[in-house]
């Protein structure tokens, strides 16, 4: 099947991914924010964010049914981030403007706060924009630019989180203040990256339309299309590994932080941890698509796994020298970047599985239960620090930690990343559906004729 997107319309897509990662990228660092700067308990912080995750992941069920029933002159998924561009700008501004209260009333703000960006913001944005995939474009080689496109700029968006918020907040003052202006900055960003991803997307293949047409059948239950997702092996392997990831891509997020503080004795150089992810950015852009053109999306996925745990094992030969571990996390990044760029391809492929096998296209709700399956990922890996942290008796805002809680972060910077990546190495070996996607193609493009 030919292309259908130009570069331009990539590239423009590709900003929603940037605005979502800087969002993400915030949230990684809430963590350090709640604990170090507002005075709030680790183990609490675990929680709060385990808690506003859980509800924000039941939210992304609801938004999936809704996608698919949205009926707009812009489409069904895109309208959803021109709605949502003010109010991502001012729920990342609440975010990070805990007022000077007291213990209590911090941690009712904290929950407040979450749940209105959670559930009521970032869900009515990313379960849509996911969707779009699917609705722009049925090519194999766009989907497979689309999602290199999105990782790349998904990545550089983390990037600059994680190299510029610290060392500029510190500069500025390093204050609660600070903090609150810079993350303002940084969400004027993200809503404008939104708004330039929609006006740069058309949707072709409505769901909607569809359905009009003849191609898919005209009624879905909600519990049918769940029963049908869950028929779908291909899309459980690919929900699965992605639960996994986004536990990783939420603990490590923060962990960086507490490594170069705590570890290494000096909280700015995860500014060079993150600077030297961008190597492995540039050079994964690079290649990727030439790579996956003749590997395919999944063993390119693998080869980038087994690149990251040789990057982990050469962290453990010393985990306290400063050298030995930004080597290691050097060749780390390759681990988890080829990765980003196959999921939401990969997904989309599922689709095309279960329009085939099953004669229905369940666009919105896989997206909804896909989002759903990452957040109780990402929610389990940002509690998982607060929770490892307490366990390790982290004393919030200390210049010097005990050695249980060292141990604590040497272990959700090293050890949880090998196990999690040797399981997402696994699961996608049971990935095959790229052998026969071609053929569903076909039989899905006959059939349409034979509809016309």
């Amino acid at each position: 099947m030919e292309r259908e997107l130009s570069n331009k319309a990539l590239a423009g897509d590709a900003l929603g991914q940037f605005s979502l990662n800087i969002a993400t990228g915030l949230l990684g660092i809430i963590t350090y924010y709640y604990t170090d700067i507002v005075g709030v308990s680790a183990g609490l912080v675990g929680t709060i964010m385990l808690l506003t995750k859980v509800l924000d992941a039941l939210a992304d069920i609801g938004m999936g049914v809704l996608v698919d029933r949205t009926r707009s002159r812009h489409g069904q998924a895109r309208p959803w981030l021109l709605w949502m561009t003010v109010p991502l700008f001012a729920s990342i501004l609440l975010l990070f403007c805990v007022p000077d209260m007291s213990s209590s009333a911090k941690i009712a703000y904290a929950v407040a706060t979450n749940l209105v960006f959670f559930i009521f913001v970032l869900t009515p944005i990313s379960i849509p924009y996911l969707s779009l995939m699917a609705l722009t474009t049925k090519s194999p080689l766009d989907r497979s630019l689309m999602g290199l496109y999105r990782a790349g700029f998904g990545y550089l968006a983390g990037m600059v989180v994680a190299i510029g918020f610290v060392p500029i907040v510190n500069a500025m003052g390093g204050g609660r203040s600070e903090w609150t202006l810079l993350a303002a900055v940084f969400g004027a960003i993200a809503a404008a990256g939104i708004y330039i991803a929609f006006r740069s997307t058309k949707e072709k293949y409505s769901t909607i339309q569809m359905k009009e047409s003849g191609e898919v059948q005209k009624t879905l239950p909600f519990r049918t299309g769940i029963k049908l997702l869950f028929s779908n092996r291909y899309w459980l392997i690919v929900v699965s590994a992605g639960l996994l990831a986004n536990i990783l891509f939420a603990s490590s997020a923060t962990s960086g932080m507490y490594y170069a503080k705590y570890i290494w004795g000096d909280v700015n150089l995860v500014s060079i941890m993150g600077g030297i992810g961008l190597i492995p950015v540039l050079v994964v852009f690079l290649l990727s698509g030439p790579v996956m053109k003749r590997l395919g999306k999944r063993n390119t996925a693998v080869l980038g796994l087994g690149i990251g745990l040789l990057g982990l094992l050469i962290r453990l030969i010393d985990p306290n020298s400063i050298p030995i571990g930004l080597v290691g996390s050097l060749i780390q990044a390759f681990g988890m970047i080829p990765l980003m760029v196959v999921l939401s391809p990969m997904t989309a492929d599922t689709i095309e599985y279960g329009e085939w096998k099953h004669g229905q296209r369940i666009v919105g709700l896989t997206n909804s239960v896909n989002g759903f399956g990452g957040k109780i990922g990402t929610a389990l890996g940002t509690a998982l620090i607060g929770w490892l942290l307490a366990w390790g008796h982290y004393q919030e805002g200390a210049a010097v930690q005990p050695e249980s809680a060292k141990q604590m972060i040497i272990a959700f910077n090293i050890y949880v990343p090998i196990v999690i990546y040797i399981g997402i190495g696994v699961l996608l070996m049971f990935f095959s559906l790229e052998k026969q996607y071609t053929k569903i193609l076909d039989d899905l493009e006959n059939k349409k004729e034979q509809i016309g």
